[in-house]
């Protein structure tokens, strides 16, 4: 993606920060918190309370990375430790519950708005907004198929 030729003297207004975006969206390292694994982590939790085993195995959830978005959701008081699981266990193993009562995103006008209700009664809201070059680079028509050269004999 080639990045449009800068200008001596001036330079885009900044975004302003959103508080609940850096918390909710992204860990210190920038790494995404929402992405498929820690969704579904999220969801399974808001239904009942589950160990990490039991996540990575009814949600296909690779075991290493359950656990990493299982600490990344605690360190965000976004899930929270229940209590432990000791029948059949050599060694008593976490169970895990949500701290969502509802979380919503809704997208529009090239807006993705996330809103988080948890059980404690804090609500946080975060829009992340699509620069203009991507939306337009992502709503481009593809071109059609078949009307490049052919294989070659």
């Amino acid at each position: 993606m080639a990045l449009p030729p800068s200008t001596e003297g001036s330079s885009p207004a900044p975004r302003t920060r959103l508080i609940a975006e850096e918390l909710l969206l992204y860990d210190k390292d920038g790494q995404s918190l929402l992405d498929d694994h820690a969704l579904r982590i999220l969801i399974a939790l808001h239904q009942e309370t589950l160990t990490a085993q039991e996540i990575s195995q009814r949600y296909k959830i690779p075991i290493a990375p359950c656990y990493r978005r299982i600490r990344r959701l605690l360190s965000l008081d976004l899930i929270s430790e229940a209590g432990y699981v000791t029948e059949g266990r050599r060694r008593p193993a976490r169970l895990y519950k949500s701290e969502v009562d509802r979380f919503t995103i809704t997208y529009g006008s090239g807006e993705m708005t996330l809103h988080l209700m948890l059980r404690n009664g804090t609500a946080a809201t975060a829009v992340v907004a699509l620069r203009d070059d991507l939306t337009q680079a992502r709503t481009a028509a593809p071109a059609p198929h078949g009307s490049g050269p052919g294989p070659s004999a």
